[in-house]
């Protein structure tokens, strides 16, 4: 990813990860719509509650997962082949350890979690059998993610497509046949995901080996423990930074459970969408990872300043033309996952709010994306608590009393500006080389990084 036209490989780069994000989302909108269709508003609230913790054990295992993706991607670019073998045990050994853990933590703390978070009585019993039967595919979902880093980091992202699709089609099938046609409920959807997930990492594994021997030999403890601790220093930020989204999260369903579950199932809905719309502009980003990531670790700085320049460009255009499309289509589009009204108008009143300025959250994963690969993945942790959780959960909290449910609403376009505004401000430091007093220029941390 070195050579040739750098926007056009970044778009070659991001094609195949947004086809994989597709088939993932068409998944979790196939998942909602059965869920809505058979189990009811009482099933997509069950399954809006009880995402932030999932959410939290696997965002956090992709942020690691992404330390060793920025790694590989240094090493590649580098023509440093013969330490691949090293990050791979490593990255093997982390899968391990926390697929054991999350499952333990699931089956300790689910109902402690989501009785804090609000969530009691038969919804709280439903969450709790939802992410239960979610748990015996742990070793699938966190195996398979780590496959999609580990071909991400070498460039091929078609092969980590061709993996996440396989689960996904198959998860597709499982749930129209678990939920609608055995009436399993919500356990049946959770079901779907497990069985889909272990055939994907199965296939991701013997794809890996096929694709890229390994280089011979045994890693020393020496080479393992480096790779540990770079992942670690690396990968630190990231997870931080979505166990503060995950438990923010269960702080907003905290806040809007007091509204009932026509709400909460509303919310569940705008959240299917907005996934459903982020996922181009989150493979850009993504891409912007790896392809700053590569070109840093050959010194080539300028290369990817101008790649980021033009995919902003790029992302930006796009998410105006989705915008525009959700806007003149919100009623139609809500209506697909349910038939009832109130819950309909307030997801389609939550569509209206925010859309017009989804253009901020393109920026800023994108800014995000090339800051990751130039190894500053403090800023997006910084950016996620300042936005986040000093900014929209205050907001939310504090004016949804006196202005209701909009107060949620307005709480997310006022995040997206805070954190985009702290992004640019810190990225001028990575982008810009400090000037002498010569009239020279001093090269950025990463520059330097980059050249050793």
């Amino acid at each position: 990813m070195t050579n040739g036209p750098a926007l056009r490989q970044i778009i070659g780069f991001a094609l195949p990860l947004t086809a994989a994000s597709l088939f993932m989302q068409a998944y979790l909108l196939v998942d909602g719509i059965v869920v809505g269709r058979y189990v009811g508003v009482e099933g997509l609230a069950a399954v809006g509650a009880s995402g932030p913790l999932f959410y939290l054990l696997n965002a956090m295992f992709i942020g690691l997962g992404t330390a060793f993706t920025i790694r590989l991607a240094h090493l590649r670019g580098g023509r440093q082949d013969e330490q691949r073998r090293d990050v791979v045990v490593a990255l093997a050994a982390v899968t391990v350890c926390w697929t054991l853990g999350s499952i333990v933590l699931v089956t300790v703390l689910a109902r402690p979690v989501l009785a804090v978070m609000g969530i009691t009585g038969t919804l709280a019993e439903q969450c709790a059998h939802f992410i239960g039967v979610l748990s015996i595919g742990f070793p699938g979902i966190f195996g398979s993610a780590a496959v999609s880093a580990y071909l991400r980091g070498l460039g091929n992202s078609r092969a980590a497509m061709w993996v996440q699709a396989t689960g996904n089609v198959i998860n597709i099938g499982l749930a129209w046949l678990f939920v609608g046609g055995l009436g399993l409920g919500v356990g049946g959807a959770a079901l779907a995901t497990a069985v889909s997930a272990t055939v994907a990492a199965v296939v991701g594994v013997i794809a890996s080996g096929r694709l890229y021997p390994l280089p011979t030999g045994r890693p020393t403890r020496h080479a393992l423990r480096r790779e540990l601790l770079d992942a670690t220093r690396l990968g630190f930020p990231l997870a931080t930074q979505h166990i503060i989204l995950a438990l923010g999260i269960m702080v907003l369903v905290w806040i809007i459970e007091r509204y009932g579950e026509v709400v909460m199932a509303a919310f569940t809905i705008v959240s299917r969408i907005e996934a459903f719309t982020a996922i181009l502009f989150l493979s850009f980003s993504g891409a912007m990872t790896t392809f700053a990531a590569q070109n840093l670790g050959a010194g080539d700085t300028d290369r990817a300043r101008r790649a980021l320049l033009q995919t902003l460009g790029l992302t930006v255009g796009l998410t105006v033309a989705f915008s525009a499309v959700v806007l003149v289509a919100h009623r139609p589009i809500v209506a697909v996952f349910t038939d009832d009204q109130a819950a309909r108008e307030i997801a389609g009143q939550y569509l209206l709010i925010i859309y017009p300025f989804f253009a901020l959250y393109t920026v800023m994963v994108v800014l995000h994306g090339y800051l990751n690969g130039a190894r500053r993945t403090t800023v997006p942790l910084i950016c996620t608590i300042l936005a986040f959780g000093l900014v929209q959960l205050p907001f939310a909290y504090l004016l949804s009393r006196p202005f209701g449910i909009q107060a949620v609403m307005w709480a997310v376009v006022v995040s997206w500006t805070t954190g985009l505004t702290y992004s640019m401000f810190c990225l001028r430091h990575v982008l810009l080389p400090r000037r002498t007093p010569a009239g020279g220029t001093v090269p950025t941390p990463v520059e330097v990084r980059s050249s050793s």
